[in-house]
Order: C-alpha cells, then sequence, then structure tokens
C-alpha cells in the first residue's frame, strides 16, 4: 500500500541527514579548521604590512612637517632682518639707542626663540678705520677695536648687536669678514642681494662652556643713491650686512615639535654627511640603536634654504611603532586561532548541541511564560494606565489603573474602540513597524468627563497583527503646577524690575545732594582761602574723599544691580584676542610684567560680560600688588562643560581668613576709607559669572600670590528674564 502522505518520507530524509552530519562532524571540522588557520595566516600577514605602511607614512608625515617648520622659521629670520634693514634705509643716522629701542620693541627673543640676537656690521675701508674706531670709542667703548687686528683693504665691523649681553659683547668689532666661511656667505649675499645662510662656523659668542655649532643668515644694506642692478654694481654700494648668528642646539630645541619626540634628526652643511659639516644632531650621543642602524624608518632629504643646501638625516626610534600597534597583528593571530578552535569545537559537536537545543527550547518556553506573569504583575500594580489594542484599535487588555482612570470594569473595558477612551485619533504605524511615539491627548471618562493626558505608544507586531501598547499619564496636575510656576516667574520678573529701579532712582537721588554737599565744601574752601583753621580744611577734603567714596559706592551698587543682565548675543569670541585687547588699555606701572600663557580657546559665548570678567580680575591683581615689578599671568585651560580662566600674581596674597569674605558685597581688605576700591568688585564678578552657571574660585597664601579661577561655561545658561535698566534722566544737581 502506497502512502500517499509526502510528510512522513520527508521527516525521516531529514533525520539521515543528521545522523549523516554527526558520523562525519570530525572530518568536517577538521577539514574546515586547516582552511580557517589558513585565513587566520592571510589576515595576521596583511595586518603586519598594514601596521608598517600606516606608521611609514606616520614617518614621512612627520618628516614634512619638521622641514616645513625650519622652512617657516627661518622665513620669519628673514623678516627680521628685513626689518633691521628699513629701519636704517628709512633714516639717515640709526643711533645705537634706536636700534636697541626697535630690538626691545619687536620682542624678537620672545617671537621668534632661538636667534642669538640681531646686529649690524658696518663695511669700512682701510681709510677710514681709524676714524670709524675713533667715533665708537667716543661712544663710551674706550676699548673698541675692530678684532682681529692687522691691515686689510675693507673691515665689516660689528656695530650694532642686540641684545647687548655678556655673550654679544664678545662679538663686538669683530670683522666678520675676515674669516673664510663668513666671508664667502657675506659674499654670495652681495651678489645676489638675498638673504644668505653660511656654512658651520663657531661664533665668537661661544665660551668654554656649552660649545654649540652655528651659523649666520646676513641681509645686504646698500647705499640708496647707486645702482645695485650688477653683482659689481652692489658690491660697490655696499654699506653692511644686517645679520642674525645662531647656535643651532638653541635654534632647533625652539623649532622641534613635541610630536617629533620618537624620530631623531641630524642637520649637515652642504650633501655630505660628515662629522665636519654635522650642524646640529638631535640624540647626542647617538643612541646604541641608531649606530648600529636598526632604526624602522630612515629617510635623507635636502633643504635649500636661502643661497645654502642642508641635508636633513631622519631616523625613526626603537619605539616607532608602538607596542600597541605591534599587538594588532599578534591580536589578529590569536583572535583567528581562537576563532578557528571555535570554529572546530561547535562543528565537532554538532550532535550535542542538537540535544541541548531542544533542552533549551523548553527552558526559553518556561521562562516566557514566566516572563508573561511577570510582565502581567508589572501592568497589574502600575500606577499609571496601561491600554493594549489590536490592529482594529480595541482594547485587548488594560490593568486595574486604566479601570480607575476611565470608569469602565474589566468586561466593559474589553473590547472597547480605542476611539471611545481618546477624543483624537491614534496615528497608525506601518504593518512591519516597531517604534514607540508621544503625544497629548484628551482621555474620555466613561460617565462623559475628559482629563489631559500625557501618551507613550509602541508599536510592534507579532507575526500576525499589528499590536500598541499605550501608556497614559494624566497630566492635571502637571499642568496646574506648571501655571503655578509661570505665575511665580512673572512675579519674580516684576519684583527685579522694581529691585533694579529701585536701585537706580536710589543712587540718582542720593547722588544729587550728595553733590551739593562736596559743591558747598569747595565754596567754603574757596571762600575762606587761607584764614580756615588747619584742621578745619582737613575736616573739608575728609568730607570731599568721603562723598568720592560714596558716589563710588552708588555707582557699583547700581552696576551690582545689573550684573548678569542679558544685553548682548552669543557670538564667536577669540579669547586670546580679547586678553590682548585688555592688555592694551590696561594702566600698570612700566615695571610690571603682565602676560598671556598657553592656549585661548575660540568658542561662542556672550563677550561683554566675559570681557568685564576678566578686566576686572587683571586690574584687580595690578591695583593690589605690593611691588611695582610685579607679575600678572592669565591662563586658560578647556576641560568638560568649563573653559577656565586663570588669572594669577606674585603680590602679598590673601589671609585664609578672608578669602571667603573677598566675594561679599561691601568687602574690601584695604582701609575701610579708601576711595580706591568700593568692596563691590568681586561681588558683581561672582554674581555675573553664576547668573550664567559659571563660578570663581580663589587660591592663595599669605606671601604666595592670589590665584583667581572663573569657570566660564562652555554652554551659556541664559537669564530667566533680561531686565533693561529704566531710562531716566540724571540731572547735574
Amino acid at each position: 500500500m502506497t502512502n500517499s502522505n509526502p510528510f512522513p518520507l520527508f521527516g525521516r530524509m531529514i533525520n539521515r541527514l543528521r545522523e549523516f552530519a554527526a558520523v562525519r562532524s570530525s572530518a568536517l571540522a577538521w577539514g574546515i579548521l586547516a582552511i580557517s588557520l589558513a585565513v587566520t595566516a592571510i589576515a595576521w600577514y596583511l595586518s603586519s604590512q598594514y601596521i608598517r605602511n600606516h606608521a611609514s607614512d606616520r614617518f614621512l608625515f612627520r618628516v614634512s612637517e619638521m622641514e616645513v617648520s625650519i622652512e617657516q622659521r627661518m622665513l620669519e629670520y628673514e623678516q627680521v632682518l628685513r626689518g633691521g634693514v628699513g629701519l636704517l634705509e628709512a633714516s639717515e643716522d640709526v643711533s645705537r639707542d634706536e636700534w636697541r629701542i626697535y630690538f626691545e620693541n619687536s620682542r624678537f627673543q620672545e617671537y621668534y626663540p632661538g636667534i642669538q640676537g640681531v646686529g649690524f656690521s658696518r663695511v669700512v675701508d682701510a681709510d677710514d678705520k681709524d676714524a670709524f674706531v675713533e667715533s665708537i670709542r667716543a661712544e663710551g667703548f674706550p676699548d673698541f677695536d675692530i678684532r682681529p687686528a692687522g691691515p686689510r683693504d675693507r673691515y665689516t665691523a660689528i656695530d650694532y648687536l642686540e641684545p647687548f649681553d655678556w655673550r654679544n659683547q664678545r662679538a663686538f668689532g669683530f670683522d666678520m669678514y675676515s674669516e673664510e666661511t663668513r666671508r664667502a656667505a657675506m659674499d654670495a649675499a652681495i651678489a645676489s642681494g638675498e638673504p644668505t645662510i653660511s656654512g658651520v662656523v663657531k661664533l665668537v659668542q661661544e665660551t668654554e662652556d656649552d660649545i654649540q655649532r652655528g651659523f649666520l643668515l646676513y641681509l645686504p644694506l646698500f647705499q640708496r643713491d647707486q645702482p645695485v642692478e650688477t653683482p659689481a654694481q652692489r658690491t660697490a654700494a655696499v654699506t653692511g650686512f644686517v645679520y642674525a648668528p645662531f647656535r643651532t642646539r638653541d635654534l632647533m630645541t625652539g623649532i622641534r615639535r613635541a610630536n617629533l619626540s620618537d624620530i631623531e634628526f641630524r642637520v649637515y652643511d652642504g650633501v655630505d654627511r660628515t662629522e665636519a659639516e654635522l650642524l646640529y644632531d638631535s640624540n647626542e650621543p647617538l643612541s646604541e640603536e641608531s649606530k648600529a642602524g636598526q632604526a624602522d624608518f630612515v629617510l635623507t632629504k635636502p633643504l635649500h634654504l636661502r643661497g645654502r643646501d642642508w641635508t636633513i638625516h631622519f631616523e625613526s626610534q626603537p619605539g616607532f611603532i608602538s607596542g600597541g600597534e605591534s599587538a594588532i597583528s599578534l591580536a589578529v593571530a590569536i583572535v583567528g586561532l581562537f576563532v578557528d578552535m571555535l570554529l572546530f569545537l561547535v562543528i565537532g559537536s554538532i550532535g550535542r548541541q542538537q540535544r541541548h537545543a531542544e533542552t533549551l527550547a523548553k527552558q526559553m518556553t518556561s521562562e516566557f511564560r514566566k516572563a508573561q506573569q511577570q510582565f502581567q504583575a508589572v501592568c497589574d500594580t502600575a500606577h499609571d494606565p496601561i491600554v493594549l489594542l489590536d490592529q482594529s484599535r480595541q482594547v485587548i487588555y488594560g490593568n486595574p489603573a486604566t479601570m480607575d482612570a476611565f470608569g469602565y470594569s474589566a468586561s466593559e473595558l474589553i473590547g472597547t474602540s480605542a476611539s471611545c477612551l481618546f477624543e483624537s485619533s491614534l496615528r497608525t504605524k506601518p504593518a512591519a513597524s516597531s517604534s514607540t511615539t508621544d503625544d497629548e491627548l484628551m482621555c474620555i471618562r466613561e460617565d462623559g468627563g475628559t482629563f489631559p493626558a500625557r501618551i507613550s505608544i509602541s508599536y510592534w507586531n507579532d507575526g500576525e497583527q499589528q499590536l500598541a501598547a499605550i501608556i497614559v499619564r494624566d497630566v492635571t496636575e502637571q499642568r496646574r503646577v506648571d501655571a503655578l510656576i509661570r505665575q511665580h516667574i512673572r512675579e519674580l520678573s516684576r519684583s527685579n524690575r522694581d529691585l533694579d529701579a529701585f536701585a537706580y532712582v536710589a543712587s540718582h537721588d542720593l547722588r544729587s545732594p550728595l553733590r551739593n554737599i562736596k559743591h558747598l565744601a569747595d565754596w567754603v574752601m574757596e571762600d575762606t582761602g587761607d584764614q580756615l583753621p588747619a584742621e578745619s580744611a582737613e575736616h573739608l577734603r575728609t568730607l570731599k574723599q568721603c562723598i568720592s567714596r560714596m558716589e563710588q559706592l552708588l555707582d557699583d551698587l547700581l552696576q551690582y544691580s545689573r550684573a548678569g543682565r542679558v544685553h548682548d548675543r552669543v557670538t564667536q569670541v577669540d579669547t586670546a584676542g580679547l586678553v590682548a585687547n585688555i592688555f592694551g588699555m590696561l594702566a600698570k606701572p612700566a615695571a610690571m610684567q603682565v602676560r598671556m600663557e598657553g592656549d585661548f580657546p575660540t568658542f561662542r559665548t556672550l563677550k561683554t560680560p566675559l570681557e568685564t570678567c576678566l578686566r576686572n580680575l587683571i586690574n584687580n591683581a595690578i591695583k593690589h600688588h605690593d611691588r611695582e615689578d610685579g607679575k600678572v599671568i592669565v591662563s586658560a585651560l578647556e576641560g568638560g562643560e568649563w573653559i577656565r580662566f586663570v588669572v594669577e600674581d606674585d603680590g602679598p596674597g590673601i589671609d585664609s581668613r578672608f578669602q571667603k569674605k573677598v566675594f561679599e558685597i561691601f568687602r574690601t581688605l584695604g582701609p575701610s576709607d579708601s576711595t580706591s576700591s568700593s568692596g563691590m568688585g568681586l561681588s558683581i564678578i561672582k554674581k555675573t559669572v553664576e547668573t550664567y552657571g559659571g563660578k570663581i574660585e580663589l587660591e592663595s597664601e599669605l606671601g604666595q600670590g592670589t590665584r583667581f579661577i572663573l569657570h566660564w561655561p562652555r554652554q551659556i545658561v541664559m537669564p530667566l528674564e533680561s531686565v533693561e535698566p529704566p531710562v531716566l534722566a540724571e540731572s547735574e544737581g
């Protein structure tokens, strides 16, 4: 009898395939293992090559970066020399003091680190030598002479050299044209009329300590009324050289960047890489790895600079390819082997997994039923109504909170349409979607009453139909609280406006009688003249000082009431330029140093309040300093949600007993009758920065200076209301 049902036959075929897989699983596992090991080996090789190629690209980038840095720095030095030539050409006779002032105001050593100095070497004919020497001696240098001694047709004596310190004074009067290497560079500069770098020299500024190799950069100066089209004409018209000496190690230390710490390089003059032509070695003495030639990456590149060819030899240090990078390929191999073994074990245990899968299915069924019970318990105990809808938008479940909120019984709720529970229709999602939406609707109770609610709807598909779960939260009480909060905000805003008006009117009305008293005191002093007793005159002066202090207190009180009010808009602010502008308007002793340190960020913020806070902190540091030669340093630190501006000085400091009180209104550490401070400056800063979500801190010890830290927020917290001050006409009284 033939069985017409194909399903039993199909089932027997599946069982036989399972048995075959169980018997042959061992051979299949070994075959897969061999293939996967081969793939792992290829992946290890490719990852190793990728890491090395990536490191090579990084090495080439850093080499290029160093080349650009050297070229850029030498171009900056060329601009320094051209500035000196411009100064000499712009005047008939530039004095030694004018050269010094030009150097000091240009601040070369600050903006161009590595430069030994900037000088002028004057061309002196043999016939004019004695007169030139006497003229220099007449300037206050009785021991001056052109060195080295000896007759020559032409001399190039160093006349001006700044800074004129002990090291550079050793070069004063030196005839650079008398030395072969320097002369070759000077002749090349005359022939081309352009800046020219010399070969390797030992600077006359060198002493027995810390001897460095050096070179010089020359720019010729010609007579203004002479033709300079040809080399012969330039030779006849040259009057001197503006030049700069360089100690090579100091120069390269200033140029070398932190990201080149794992690359060593040597700079040679010319194309020969010999010890005699070595200008600079970043690793002195050479490391054992470099001597043995074990660097992973080596590159030699020529560099043409201002009439001179340099050769730079770059070598990577042994740790250039970091351990982390090297570990990547190893990790690929290890992970690959792990995966290979895992595949081997998985395929070799197909039969056991089959039985385990059946057991797991039973466990999952049990856990699913348990999860259903847990879900039922959570929904039944939830305070917010939870409603489940089927695809036709009819209720298939509602928890007890739903029945309490809507007034339905369990039997009445099941099968009720969603349109009976919500005034607006619910948005329908595509059948395959699984998403969540939030909305606010009016809900309808069974008795026809309504209440506002915030609903969250989740859609999903169970394979047969689309279902929706709705969580309903009654927002009646929340709306009442929100309305109460808005009312309080309006009352607070009105109170702030009233306080501002009071502060302004009070300061205006009080200032008028104060001015009358001050005028009366002036009239008394004018009318009595010398007839007024000294003690009475002193009383009147004290009275005027008190009036001035009262006026300052009134102004600061008005400013304090306005602190933190938004009359500005958020803009892109360059804080480095902002602080530099503040420095430019400071009134400080000439000997006091005020400078910036570190990198200052550019970000979007309120410019005017930030500028006010920084200006007051810097002015306070200057005003309360106990020495005219003190220092005030401004720096900025980025981190997290704050930009921290630090204003520190080396002044007298503040005792820890008074550090919390300095931010209180009308508090000052100076005499109470002093007119220089009202005691409200730091209070205004504190109120301003805290209004926008920041804070200010103080760190100080007696005799150790003071450090104010202004924590300015990256994201400005805007006040609830921007209150404009009342506009009243101020009479002069």
